[in-house]
């Protein structure tokens, strides 16, 4: 009965290999994808930040809601610009507060892939190492040197290629969450600038 069990568990690993590095790769085109969002996006906020600071100081001066509207929509990509489409240059509080929540949830989504990403491909790149063991220690039982040296060579890739991923989705996660903190806390100084200046009402 328990070889018949260690038989069923052994085809079962064995079967998840192919899946396991389909998936890795899926995973590694998805974060070259993310690569290179990354970088327009990095390319971009080097005219989005004196943008943003420059904006932040005309509300922080007083100046009029539309000179302030102005800056922002000239934003080029990121956070500003999406809030300032959805904004569409209107200085009632409702709809400023809801552009933030908008913005809040695009911030979350974005991070929550980051997170996924730098969570799953360490796991998928475990168990792409795990399961050609059994093969290789079959093949080095039977002294068949070529199943051990196949087999290991595709563990220690799936290890490498699964760190790797891992390791970029994190860095360019800590990098967006960074921007979008700045982002958000420039956007909310500007809403509560140009509402507590006008004085708009919630409704």
């Amino acid at each position: 009965m328990l070889d018949f069990l260690t038989l069923t568990l052994y085809h079962i690993s064995n079967a998840l290999l192919v899946p396991v590095i389909l998936t890795i790769l899926g995973m590694l085109a998805w974060t070259a994808l993310l690569l290179g969002g990354f970088l327009r996006e990095w390319i971009a906020r080097r005219k989005l930040t004196p943008l943003m600071t420059a904006a932040v100081a005309a509300a922080r001066e007083g100046k009029d809601t539309e000179a302030i509207w102005i800056l922002v929509a000239e934003a080029p990509s990121g956070l500003p610009a999406r809030f300032a489409r959805f904004v569409a240059g209107s200085s009632e509080t409702r709809v400023m507060e809801q552009g933030l929540t908008e913005i809040e949830n695009d911030v979350a989504a974005s991070v929550a892939r980051h997170s996924f990403i730098t969570r799953v491909a360490p796991i998928l790149g475990l168990m792409g190492t795990l399961i050609p063991l059994g093969p290789a220690l079959s093949g080095l039982a039977n002294g068949n040197m070529a199943a051990l040296s196949g087999n290991l060579i595709v563990a220690f890739t799936a290890t490498v290629v699964g760190l790797l991923i891992s390791g970029v989705a994190y860095g360019m996660g800590l990098a967006r969450r960074t921007w979008y903190s700045r982002d958000l806390s420039s956007l909310e100084f500007i809403v509560d600038a140009i509402t507590a200046r006008e004085g708009v009402p919630n409704a």
